[in-house]
């Protein structure tokens, strides 16, 4: 009998982890872990990078790996940002990652791999547990992977000097390639990697969808694509000499002030970021992904509009929740500012000045005086221009770029765990944007909350079908007593999508005359659309 548990002792430690002291063996060395919160070992800060602290504004090269074994048991690190508790934090050696591997992983069982890139407006964000808990998805027998990618100045600036812009899309690639060559080694299946993303995470996502092949089989992107209409931004090199000269930098030369800051304590540079203001109206930052037209590591050379992405054969989800606009706009009683709403403020985001504005206006509130009573129409409205209208868009472009399988998905339930509205105490109906990333992780502000019969039933759901379109390119492949509708692909004439809601449901065209407006619209104007060059 003890000679019986001692073979099958081994064997789990030859095919399995041992959640005990999982320890694997990887192409950069030897990788320890711990045993996480369930049947699962965590590797938490795996670096798959460094950063030249010379020059933190340029690239990062693969980390070289370990000499002895790595003590994967650090989840602190974040990049440097400017916390919401108002204090800059993080660190510039922070191209980490966090692997989570179900106990039924194995050599001999390999499982599909989920990789969860974050959002935060380019600027916010990071890969750590106490927002990303991968208890609800682990449990469908995948291994997740969340990474942390450069931001702010250090990620996303654009500037005429080669070299020093879009470091957060190229870390983003170091990171799904180590994902690759290295996975292997945890019980994932390399060929089967499913990149996943939420805002700036999946605006992101989708332009590595145009710059990149064959760094994942398949890919969701949950409110936000490249079409997103304040994504892009353009080449501004008044934002490293602006940061530069808040600490006391006196020249006007974009390299020099580079080279100010590279010696400067990157906490030091978050604030001085802060203290400048670096960011626009309502919060959208100015260090976004840009178009590079200089340099030989340049990694989006044009506008997305103008880009055909590279997705043949490729399985996609995308969607979005029904208002996701709320978090970004004041309530209901801030009367002044619904009385002197713009909508040409929102149209120059995407437009080269403001087109047909008045059209606008009378489709989404008729010859209605603007007032507070109007913030749901205003709501629709800004959902429809920044979010829906460019999913649309990016559906069609999948579908003309021969993608294999494409699901479109509205998110409208409201229920105690939609975390943007909980946290920010939004009282308006419809969700907001982010309300359901508290349906696929846990996170701490739900600690000791027990989910509700119908949040628990949402929670299974949603996990459910993401984790089954990791594994089969298909949400729906078979239906159960959990999943009763089966979630159809969109087609080139039929546009189905997925209603997130009490019950979900299967509907066709969401929003369909607003879209129907949209389409007209951008027939009208699109060559003013910024960045275009026409067919």
């Amino acid at each position: 009998m003890k000679k019986l548990i001692f073979i099958l002792f081994v064997i789990k430690c030859i095919n399995g982890h041992d959640l005990e002291e999982p320890i694997v063996n990887t192409t950069k060395g030897k990788i320890k872990g711990l045993k996480g919160d369930g049947d699962y070992a965590v590797y938490l800060g795996v670096p798959y990078a460094v950063v030249d602290e010379s020059n933190p504004f340029g690239a990062a090269t693969p980390h070289p790996g370990f000499n002895s074994t790595y003590e994967a048991n650090d989840d602190s690190v974040s990049c440097p940002q400017y916390s919401r508790s108002g204090e800059p934090m993080g660190t510039i050696q922070c191209l980490q990652l966090n692997v989570y591997v179900p106990s039924t992983a194995s050599s001999t069982h390999k499982l599909p791999v989920m990789v969860y890139i974050h959002g935060g407006s380019f600027v916010l964000g990071r890969k750590a547990m106490e927002d990303l808990s991968p208890k609800f998805l682990i449990r469908h027998d995948v291994v997740i992977v969340s990474i942390n990618y450069r931001l702010g100045p250090y990620g996303f600036l654009c500037v005429s000097e080669p070299g020093f812009s879009n470091q957060g899309l190229k870390d983003q690639v170091m990171a799904l390639k180590w994902i690759k060559d290295n996975i292997e080694a945890f019980g994932g299946d390399s060929k089967t990697i499913t990149a996943f993303g939420q805002s700036a995470g999946a605006m992101t996502l989708d332009v590595q969808l145009l710059t990149n092949e064959n760094l994942v089989q398949r890919a969701i992107m949950q409110s936000g694509s490249a079409l997103t209409t304040w994504v892009i931004a353009t080449q501004n090199d008044s934002i490293p000499l602006n940061i530069a000269g808040n600490m006391g930098y006196n020249g006007d030369d974009v390299k020099g002030a580079l080279d100010y800051l590279s010696n400067k304590d990157p906490l030091e540079v978050m604030q001085a970021t802060h203290n400048a203001r670096i960011v626009s109206r309502r919060g959208h930052p100015l260090t976004r992904p840009c178009v590079e037209t200089v340099g030989d590591d340049a990694h989006l050379t044009d506008f997305p509009v103008n880009l055909q992405p590279k997705v043949r054969g490729m399985d996609l989800m995308i969607g979005h929740t029904n208002k996701e606009v709320m978090f970004l706009y004041p309530k209901q009683s801030d009367k002044v500012y619904y009385e002197n709403y713009s909508f040409g403020d929102e149209l120059v985001k995407n437009f080269d000045g403001i087109h047909d504005e008045d059209t606008i206006r009378h489709f989404y509130i008729g010859d209605q005086t603007l007032s507070s009573n109007l913030q749901n129409d205003i709501f629709d409205f800004a959902t429809d221009f920044v979010f829906c209208y460019p999913t649309e868009r990016t559906v069609d472009r999948y579908l003309k770029a021969k993608a294999n399988r494409v699901y479109r998905y509205v998110f409208s339930y409201e229920g105690g765990r939609n975390r943007v509205k909980i946290s920010m105490n939004l009282t308006s109906p419809g969700a907001c944007h982010g309300d359901d990333l508290g349906y696929l992780f846990d996170m701490n502000m739900f600690t000791n909350k027990v989910p509700s019969e119908e949040d628990q039933r949402m929670i299974d759901t949603m996990t459910t079908m993401w984790t089954n379109f990791a594994k089969y390119g298909d949400p729906t492949p078979v239906l159960t007593d959990l999943i009763t509708v089966q979630w159809r692909p969109a087609e080139t004439s039929r546009r189905p999508h997925l209603l997130f809601n009490k019950p979900i449901t299967l509907q066709y065209r969401p929003f369909y005359k607003r879209m129907a407006f949209w389409e007209l619209y951008y027939k009208l104007h699109g060559n003013h659309e910024k960045g275009y060059k026409g067919n």
